[in-house]
């Protein structure tokens, strides 16, 4: 019976460690995370105002260029720009010590694709 307890537990543990492994936005293709951007680079409420307006201007196009597109390769092309024009008026927002942890935040990141064998 303790055992059985034991085990229930450590697969509760185990799931709840999944589940908060699994962060939301911030990817490629995908709108940053206005959250973790608040808290890693300390933004004003100014600053919030300003990227979320940004956010919000860039969203709808976004959502065109993906729904507009099939293939993976033409919305991955149709999105590029505009995720760019994106970031560089984020970046205006921030002051140089910002920028800098941004840029070490996306350093960091863990690269997605296909693998080397």
């Amino acid at each position: 019976m303790k055992f059985l307890k034991i085990s229930f537990f450590a697969c509760l543990f185990l799931f709840a460690l999944n589940l908060s492994a699994q962060r939301p936005g911030g990817g490629p293709g995908q709108l940053p995370n206005l959250d973790s951007m608040r808290v890693k680079l300390s933004l004003s409420a100014d600053q919030e105002t300003k990227i979320k307006s940004v956010i919000s201007t860039y969203r709808p196009k976004l959502k065109e260029a993906r729904d507009s597109n099939t293939e993976q390769t033409a919305r991955r092309e149709a999105m590029a720009p505009l995720l760019q024009s994106m970031q560089e008026e984020i970046r205006l927002v921030l002051n140089d010590e910002q920028k800098a942890k941004l840029d070490a935040m996306k350093a960091n990141r863990p690269k997605k694709g296909k693998k080397a064998k």
